[in-house]
């Protein structure tokens, strides 16, 4: 069986101020060959744009495949 691309995303995980929960910011429809380290550089750019006291805490990338059976 051969594995088939579905998608990839990146999900930002900010500190929220005077929140336990983090705000969370989905980067949808990432192309299938974005390396790691691309996304990382992009995740720097949005903590660079990000509120000095909402820093990014976790990015997390997720790929997702399939397989016809």
């Amino acid at each position: 069986m051969e594995k088939l691309f579905d998608s990839k995303k990146a999900i930002l995980s900010f500190k929220a101020v005077g929140d336990n929960k983090p705000r969370k910011q989905t980067l949808a429809n990432l192309i299938e060959d974005a390396s790691d380290e691309s996304i990382l550089d992009l995740s720097d750019v949005f903590n660079n744009l990000a509120p000095t006291d909402e820093p990014l805490e976790k990015l997390a990338i997720v790929d997702t495949h399939h397989y016809d059976i």
